[in-house]
């Protein structure tokens, strides 16, 4: 007889008795026995992400913190080496400057979506995420970090737009006057089917006035070399991309109350040919006939004042961001479409350079009273202006001489001169993007005594985007330009969050939370297609619900989490394309949820000995179907992109008795299958599939005095894991991981 099938939220219940259930006895055995006499209490991590100092352990929402000494010990230089081991989270990893953090499920696409993306950004708070179609997100080098949150669910009370799913906020080192301290890092490494890579990292922190006033300066530069072979240039290890830049900071402490804070942050990504490989064509190889190039540069300034007040504290914040990034893709596949459309015959090859640049101002004024009273709050307000300019540009070697020998009479000699002053782009498109954040914020929490605690808090907030765009080349000659856009989106809401905590023990914390998220509407230009589309799209309507515990086990040796979530997403934004090539837009359309379990256990039963682990299981999935336009319609049913139902991460470390003090570092990742987009639901449409893949790292580290010596492997098995597929002129292109790679690295502290 064949039995029901289990309603979807039995295995995340089961999930979590079973943590209840191992917490109820770990608190029993821990009442009975002493603590090991060479065990080690584990770290307490101080976070902001109720936009004040507490605990990671006391705060009422999902939320993670990896150390400075965490991504030493994981030798982590960009997301990619970290991101993923925290649960409930998701690395697309794809090219330099736009791969994407995915949080519980809560995404369209895997690449860039057509408006802000789900995942907040933000550098000590700053935010990092322009309104609109962002540029590019930094991907902050872990050297001199001391730490990174990622908060997950959405954020949009405390820190705004863009934060639907979570948000990852970075916290740099700043300026100590406490002491002169300096650091070193370099290192070598070896990946497969690449030449050697290095990178040099330092940092100096001095004390000008001893507890008043010190700088500290970091600067990096590290060299990835390619492991992609391009066909069609004939180059071998394609892909090299350089990164450097770095950060200083200044802080002056005039008195015990005041604290003034200045930090800039710099980085350029240089990558020579995109990082995709076209797997029908073999393993490590790709085919275009130009470099799909990109270069990214981003530099971000901050003022900070911390005032205490005696009873609360006054932060006032201002920043400054410059973004740029300009890229090329290959389209000479559709070099015939062209060729046709102005009765021209270029051999080609034919590309699109696109990109621009951005300027960001953000303003945040906020007051909270202190910390360990009956009531605790906060309020505050913000301001964020930012003015982008973008562009799109079609090119081809020769395309002037062509349009002088054109056959079309819209064209004929003299006229590509004026059409393509280059001699090779000869239709262009301009936009200037204007857009305006303000909001009103705040929340307070009610210690109705030490076991109870209730939080309510919210925000009022305003959106306006206003986009104007320009068009030249051939489709608007004998015009020199023509605007084909002037159009605005405006909106206001309010955002609530409310959570009740109950401690009944001073090592157990059960919380239930309910929180919403928010993100910027895009305007669309119409004059770009022949195809009917909406004049833009409105933020989505995201609602997350969710219970967890916390729990100290062991004396401090074991700290063991697990968290329930749903979240309703509906009203979503979507990047829609019609059947012309390369034309986007964006639409609302359809509903979604992802529901789920998040468990996190960290185990040190002795000082040689340390687990981390997470699993989390969800399913992201939409609740409705979502038309596609000239794609089709993604059914109900269908899995989101970008997400996975399945993500495990395990590092294990060992320290040996000896002169060295020998540690031994083994880290494993595991992801199951998904999609990188919502066409690859369509049925009949052959998915662009990513993940199902296992990762495995080692290290060893001697310690010689200050001075460390690691050698490392990553993806040791050589797993060809996919982060990230889509269509591209050639064929399917995927994003992987970087192949086996061995080195050494040499880390000395002051």
């Amino acid at each position: 007889m064949r039995q029901p099938s289990p309603h979807p939220l039995c295995l995340p219940i089961r999930i979590a008795l079973c943590g209840l259930l191992a917490t109820g006895t770990a608190w029993a055995q821990d009442a009975a026995d002493t603590q090991a006499p060479d065990a080690q209490t584990l770290d307490r991590v101080i976070v902001t992400a109720s936009k004040r100092e507490q605990s990671v352990r006391e705060v009422a929402g999902s939320v993670s913190a990896v150390t400075s000494q965490q991504l030493q010990d994981l030798g982590a230089q960009g997301l990619a080496d970290y991101i993923q081991k925290t649960p409930g989270v998701v690395f697309n990893s794809y090219q330099p400057g736009v791969s994407h953090v995915v949080v519980r499920g809560i995404a369209t696409s895997a690449g860039n979506p057509q408006g802000q993306p789900t995942t907040g950004y933000f550098l000590n708070d700053v935010p990092l995420v322009e309104p609109g179609w962002t540029i590019a997100v930094p991907d902050i080098d872990a050297f001199d970090l001391n730490r990174v949150e990622v908060l997950r669910g959405p954020q949009g009370s405390l820190f705004g737009s863009a934060s639907m799913g979570g948000a990852v906020n970075y916290i740099a080192n700043t300026a100590d006057s406490a002491g002169f301290d300096a650091a070193v890092e370099a290192g070598v490494s070896a990946t497969r089917n690449a030449d050697a890579g290095y990178s040099v990292k330092g940092m100096v922190n001095l004390p000008l006035k001893q507890d008043v006033f010190a700088i500290r300066a970091v600067a990096q530069f590290r060299d990835d070399p390619g492991y992609i072979d391009n066909l069609g240039t004939g180059r071998d290890g394609a892909n090299d991309v350089a990164v450097s830049g770095g950060r200083v900071s200044a802080v002056l402490t005039p008195t015990d109350r005041t604290t003034l804070t200045w930090l800039s942050l710099f980085q350029r990504i240089d990558a020579d040919d995109n990082a995709y490989r076209n797997p029908e064509l073999g393993d490590l190889v790709r085919y275009t006939t130009t470099p799909e190039f990109t270069e990214t540069d981003v530099a971000v300034h901050s003022l900070r004042l911390d005032q205490a007040l005696g009873w609360g504290t006054l932060t006032a914040l201002a920043s400054r961001q410059d973004k740029s990034q300009d890229w090329r893709f290959d389209l000479s596949p559709y070099l015939d479409y062209y060729n046709g459309a102005v009765g021209t015959d270029v051999d080609g090859p034919l590309y699109v350079n696109s990109g621009g640049e951005s300027t960001g101002d953000s303003f945040e004024l906020r007051l909270a009273s202190d910390s360990g009273g009956r009531f605790e709050w906060l309020v505050g307000a913000m301001l964020f202006d930012t003015d982008k300019d973008l562009y799109e540009q079609l090119g081809a070697p020769g395309m002037a001489a062509a349009l002088d020998a054109s056959t079309d009479p819209r064209f004929g000699p003299g006229t590509g001169a004026v059409v393509s002053p280059d001699g090779e782009v000869f239709n262009a498109f301009y936009s200037r993007v204007t857009g305006h954040e303000k909001a009103l914020f705040g929340e307070a929490s009610i210690h109705f005594d030490p076991r109870w605690t209730l939080t309510l808090g919210g925000r009022l907030f305003e959106t306006r985007v206003r986009e104007r765009s320009t068009t030249v080349g051939v489709d608007v000659y004998p015009l020199p330009s023509l605007q084909t856009a002037d159009i605005e989106t405006e909106e206001s809401g309010f955002n609530p969050k409310v959570s009740l905590s109950y401690r009944p023990h001073d090592r157990f914390m059960v919380y239930a939370l309910r929180s919403e998220g928010f993100r910027f509407g895009v305007p669309n230009n119409s004059s770009v297609t022949v195809h009917p589309i909406p004049d833009g799209s409105r933020s989505d309507e995201l609602v997350n619900y969710e219970l967890g515990f916390r729990s100290d086990l062991a004396g401090g040796r074991l700290l063991l989490d697990a968290t329930v979530f749903y979240i309703d997403w509906s009203d979503i934004q979507l990047r829609l394309q019609t059947p012309e090539p390369v034309v986007n837009y964006a639409g609302n359309g359809g509903k979604a949820s992802s529901k789920g379990v998040e468990v996190s256990a960290q185990w040190r039963p002795s000082r040689a000995f340390d687990w981390t682990s997470s699993v989390t299981w969800q399913r992201a999935r939409l609740e409705e179907d979502v038309f596609i336009l000239w794609y089709g319609t993604a059914p109900r049913g269908s899995r989101l992109p970008g997400s996975a139902d399945w993500s495990i991460g395990n590092q294990l470390a060992w320290r040996f008795e000896g002169a060295r003090a020998p540690t031994l570092m083994l880290s494993h990742t595991y992801l199951s299958e998904g999609i990188s987009d919502l066409n690859s639901a369509v049925p009949g449409v052959t998915p662009n599939e990513q993940g199902d893949y296992h990762l495995f790292d080692a290290r060893f580290r001697l310690s010689f005095g200050s001075t460390d010596l690691t050698l490392f492997g990553s993806n040791l098995t050589d797993e060809r894991g996919v982060t990230r597929a889509a269509p591209e002129a050639y064929g399917l292109g995927q994003g992987i991981v970087r192949p086996r790679t061995f080195g050494v690295s040499l880390h000395w502290r002051y």
